[in-house]
């Protein structure tokens, strides 16, 4: 429960000093209330001394109104947003001033801190995705050719009836290495690593549609493996994998649009789908913390679009600034991948 405003009670304070200070110089004068209050300076009286609470409340209220801006702007922080600051007024004290320094500061401090920490413990979850794409696609996956080499020596051997479900065996082991194989792919992708982020978002585009029967498009700007860092590629490619997952599991869209562009500096990545939307009970099933946490470790800003019924548009902003809307981007023609039928 919230209290009075601070120059609220400062008023209230004055007030009750003003009125005391007056009835202690008519007990100091030892005047008679009853004639003091039957008099015309009776009316003067109190009119000077509304007079000035009213200019007391009127200076209050001014020089208090920065601080209850500066307290608006702290409301608003969300280190996941990064980037907002108080600005000084010309009504500012000198204490007002020194405090909205030192709270500048101190987001600078907690954001600097916030990029460290998601930069370490994104790393790590690099890494470790590394680590087990290794696994799959050097252990795992070879025990399973082996496996494989062996049933298929022994559906030679086998009699007829017992080489029909040999056969079956060896599918059943070839859809789990395939399986294996995506699961690595997917963990960490190795044309990111090979040749870089245009061939890596065409590579997942391509098998995006095909396999989830969606009308998948792709349009990239030329030159994006050499304007972006290590870093960036890395977040763009997490960024649009998540987006498309979140198509198929979620949107029930028909079509879905991936278009990189490079505009001032900075790279700004669309995907947009025809699907359901979000509601806004259901957002936080969409792995949308996630995306911005990566947004913020390139230096980059995540925001998402929606409407029920009127499909979705996450755009990734990587860069030191974003304009507050987009210029439209020029049309190009797209790289097209049409859904398999049935």
């Amino acid at each position: 429960m919230r209290g009075r405003p601070l120059h609220h009670q400062i008023l209230a304070v004055n007030a009750a000093l003003v009125i005391t200070a007056v009835l202690a110089a008519i007990v100091a004068a030892r005047l008679d209330f009853s004639e003091v209050a039957e008099s015309r300076q009776f009316m003067v009286l109190i009119a000077a001394i509304l007079a000035t609470v009213l200019v007391n409340g009127v200076v209050l209220r001014r020089r208090f109104a920065p601080l209850g801006e500066l307290i608006e702007t702290m409301e608003r922080v969300d280190l996941t947003n990064p980037g907002v600051r108080t600005v000084p007024l010309s009504a500012d004290s000198a204490d007002v001033i020194r405090l909205r320094e030192a709270f500048n500061r101190m987001l600078a401090r907690l954001e600097e801190e916030r990029v460290s920490g998601a930069s370490a413990v994104l790393r790590a979850q690099e890494a470790e995705r590394g680590r087990l794409a290794r696994d799959l696609h050097d252990e795992a996956n070879q025990a399973l050719t082996g496996v494989l080499l062996r049933l298929q020596a022994s559906t030679h051997r086998a009699p007829p009836e017992l080489a029909a479900e040999l056969r079956e065996t060896q599918e059943a082991c070839n859809q789990a290495m395939q399986e294996l194989l995506r699961l690595a792919r997917e963990l960490r992708p190795t044309a990111l690593d090979d040749h870089g982020l245009e061939a890596a978002l065409r590579t997942q585009v391509e098998r995006f549609g095909h396999e989830a029967g969606v009308t998948a498009t792709l349009d990239l700007a030329a030159g994006l493996d050499d304007a972006m860092d290590t870093d960036g590629q890395l977040v763009t490619y997490r960024v649009v994998q998540e987006s498309l997952s979140n198509v198929v599991q979620h949107a029930q869209a028909s079509s879905v649009h991936v278009e990189v562009r490079r505009r001032d500096g900075r790279a700004v990545v669309r995907i947009i789908d025809d699907g359901q939307g979000i509601g806004q009970r259901c957002a936080s099933g969409f792995g949308l913390a996630g995306m911005r946490e990566r947004a913020l470790l390139a230096g980059g800003t995540l925001t998402v679009m929606s409407a029920p019924g009127r499909g979705t548009t996450v755009e990734l902003v990587i860069g030191e600034s974003r304009p507050s809307v987009a210029p439209p981007l020029p049309a190009r023609r797209p790289i097209v991948v049409e859904a398999l039928a049935g």
